[in-house]
């Protein structure tokens, strides 16, 4: 009789560590850094806590893992693209690539990609290589864009896009589901067009309209008001996330006690529903001022350009980032998605209005929409922490490449 064939001890180790890290990397999504613990992860498993630790002994062990294997992933997408010469073709291949990895998570049950917004949340010992780790991943994608053919491509434009590119790319986490996984090579060539074309038709001019102010002025005195509220947990939780930003950190913000904080709001949920719902209004706000400006292509970029300087002023207090639905409860992420995608689905009615007009170029609109909730969503200072509401350079080095191609002059 032929002896039973058993797993190499190594091999066993493998596989229950990457059954490990795709728990873990699901539970990081769903609960933030603050709501990840090892207990969650064994719980998804249906193990004991104390068996996870013969791999990972903490659990910030285990959220750096699981990042640090999204960033080697991320890593060897780049290595595709880098061995091309051209950066516009470096950008296609990229994003190709990208999306296949996503098509292989969906299809054939890879481990999933982390998501990197609470990155900077992760404590002790492995924040240091982590951080650097995340930095020098950036550092690489900003190379994509350089040729000494294209002077024009700064330091600070080629920041700029690769922060914008990577917010593109996982904010497409949240709408990929509503295309089978056979489409996602027509997806990532209509997304890559988008960022190597634009959306001006040819013969388009860059608009030179002012700038509508939106959102509400500050209180010129020092009455805390529910507005002062919404605006100090909305700059907290962008910063921390939904578990990070607690009652306690929302109420020193504005050097109120918790009673003040349940004066004024119901609870931190209700708090956070209203956030969105003011980061709403502000997108509604924007489409509204610039409804009967013609053509399509000139409302499009009133619209994007006033919600960029906005979002990244910080006047008057900033939208929620994408990022910020991550680790909110599931059914409140339910009813928020729903509405972002409604705002996107307008956004492609406004580019379809323009396809029509002939003054913005035939993209895919849904597409394209998702691109420009994205430009504005992710408009921040290009020096944020040593000038964080500052808009010098915003307009040349991130809002002109990102509506009319990241490659323009």
């Amino acid at each position: 009789m032929t002896a039973a064939v058993h797993p190499k001890p190594r091999a066993r180790y493998a596989a229950k560590r990457d059954a490990i890290m795709s728990a873990a990397i699901k539970v990081f999504a769903a609960q933030g850094m603050s709501g990840f613990t090892l207990a969650a992860v064994a719980k998804r498993m249906d193990l004991h806590p104390v068996s996870l630790t013969y791999y990972f002994k903490r659990k910030e062990d285990l959220a750096a893992a699981v990042l640090h294997d999204t960033m080697g992933r991320f890593g060897e997408m780049l290595t595709q693209a880098e061995a091309e010469p051209s950066p516009p073709n470096r950008l296609r291949i990229f994003v190709a690539a990208y999306f296949e990895a996503r098509r292989r998570i969906t299809a054939e049950g890879d481990i999933p990609l982390a998501p990197f917004s609470e990155i900077y949340l992760v404590e002790g010992d492995q924040s240091k290589a982590l951080i650097e780790a995340f930095n020098s991943l950036y550092v690489r994608i900003a190379r994509l864009f350089k040729s000494p053919d294209m002077p024009w491509m700064t330091p600070p434009r080629r920041q700029a896009l690769a922060r914008l590119v990577v917010n593109q790319l996982t904010w497409s986490d949240t709408w990929i589901g509503a295309y089978e996984p056979d489409d996602y090579t027509r997806v990532a060539a209509r997304v890559a067009d988008v960022m190597t074309g634009g959306l001006a038709a040819k013969g388009q001019a860059w608009p030179d309209l002012p700038l509508m102010p939106l959102g509400t002025p500050d209180a010129l005195n020092d009455e805390v008001t529910r507005d002062r509220f919404l605006v100090a947990a909305t700059k907290l939780i962008n910063r921390e996330g939904y578990r990070g930003a607690s009652v306690d950190k929302i109420s020193a913000e504005l050097k109120v006690t918790k009673g003040s904080f349940y004066h004024h709001n119901a609870d931190k949920d209700e708090l956070a529903v209203a956030c969105f719902t003011r980061s709403f209004d502000i997108i509604d706000q924007a489409k509204r001022g610039a409804a009967d400006i013609e053509p399509g292509w000139a409302r499009l970029w009133l619209t994007t350009a006033s919600l960029s300087m906005h979002q990244a002023s910080g006047e008057s207090g900033r939208m929620l980032r994408h990022h910020a639905l991550a680790a909110v409860p599931l059914a409140m992420r339910r009813q928020m998605l729903s509405r972002f995608h409604q705002i996107t689905h307008s956004f492609a009615g406004m580019i379809s209005d323009g396809i029509a007009d002939g003054s913005i170029r035939p993209v895919d609109p849904l597409l394209a929409a998702h691109a420009v909730m994205v430009v504005f969503n992710a408009s921040l200072p290009l020096d944020p922490r040593n000038n964080p509401g500052s808009t010098d350079g915003l307009m040349e080095d991130y809002l002109r490449p990102a509506l009319l191609g990241f490659f323009v002059q």
